[in-house]
Formats: C-alpha cells, structure tokens, sequence
C-alpha cells in the first residue's frame, strides 16, 4: 500500500475550488487568466473551473477593469512610473489588452509624463546632478526605459538636468569667475560631451515605440 504521503490529491469540486479562489484573492488581487491559471493547476474540470470564476466575477470578488485601475494609479502615486511600464506589468497579470488600453489611457491622461519622470528621478533616484560619465548616462537612461518612459522624454528631461545643473554651479561661483583650469571639466566641453552622449543614446531603438 503507497504511504499517504504519496497518494494523488483528489480532484477539488465547484465548492473546494471556490474557497481555494478566496483565500487566493485574500492573499493579493488577480486578473481572470491568472486566476484561471490556479485553478487549472488543480486538475479541476474546466466546467468547474468556468462556474467558480463566474460566481466570483458576480460576487464581486473578481474584477479585472477595477484591478487595472487600481494597478495604474499605484504605479502613479507610489512608484512614479510610466506608462510603459504598466502595460508591460498588467500584461504579465494576463489582463486582457483592451482592459489594459482603457485602464491606462484613463491613469495617465491627466499625467505630464516629463513632470512624472522628474519625480521619479528625485523620489526613486534621488538624483541631483547628472552623471559625469557615458557609461552612468547610459545606465541611467537604460533604467528610465525600464521604469516605462518613452526614450525622447528621458532625453528631453537629461538634457534639461545637465543645463539646470550647469546653469546653478554658475551661479555659484564669485562673479567673473571660470571652471576653466580647475580639476573640473570646461562648461562647454561638458555640454559639447553631453549632447554626444544623448545623441548616441537616441539612435538605440525605444522598446516600446509606438505602443501609446
């Protein structure tokens, strides 16, 4: 006789898989598919499967346009994101494109998404002067694509760091002063290397170009 231990697990009916739903939802919010992937690795019947994800759907419990809006405006409030990066996220929870479309379209409406990425660079980064090497730049930019601005706002925004950057270590030197001769670079050659650098940044393709 095999141990207990080894005996396949029963198949759950309509009411096992119901409550499996529940305490699941208990723990963190789920999109449909994701909750039909659970419960399909229950072996359960399909048409069990499809009644329990009904009744929850009815119960209120499972509502993939409410988890979508609710996903879009944490990202906005609390990790400063962008638009990108959401949709890559509600993607991977298997919620269904058209819920995703409408769902961010209607979080970032009102969003300035230059405004967004600065926030993100003082609140996530915590970054106060730009970085001084191409490699950092480069990194940087990588980091920004990633958190799910579109390539051409992450250089609008880099470029708009480096001359407020310039412009306030100008203001404070004593007046008729120079940079030129110190340990730190010229102003102009500065600028004159970090347009380079950008402008080699901007021939990398943007990942997600033309999904807005």
């Amino acid at each position: 006789m095999a141990p207990l231990s080894k005996l396949p697990k029963p198949i759950p009916d309509e009411k096992a898989l119901y409550e499996i739903a529940v305490r699941a939802l208990a723990r963190r919010a789920r999109s449909t598919n994701e909750m039909r992937a659970l419960l399909e690795k229950r072996k359960a019947e399909k048409k069990d499967i499809d009644a329990v994800l009904a009744r929850l759907r009815e119960n209120g419990y499972l509502n993939d346009a409410r988890l979508a809006r609710s996903f879009v405006a944490s990202r906005i409030e609390n990790d400063r994101q962008g638009s990108r990066r959401v949709r890559r996220d509600l993607a991977a929870r298997r919620v269904h494109p058209e819920v995703i479309a409408k769902a961010v379209r209607s979080g970032y409406e009102d969003v300035d998404e230059r405004e967004l990425l600065r926030s993100y660079l003082r609140r996530k980064l915590r970054l106060t002067k730009p970085p001084q090497k191409p490699s950092a730049v480069a990194s940087l930019y990588r980091r920004l694509l990633r958190a799910g601005f579109a390539s051409d706002t992450i250089i609008k925004e880099l470029q708009g760091l480096m001359k407020g950057h310039m412009r306030g270590t100008m203001r404070g030197m004593p007046r008729g002063s120079s940079l030129r001769g110190r340990a730190e670079i010229d102003p102009e050659k500065w600028q004159e290397q970090w347009e380079a650098w950008l402008d080699s940044l901007s021939e990398a393709p943007d990942p997600d170009a033309g999904e807005l």
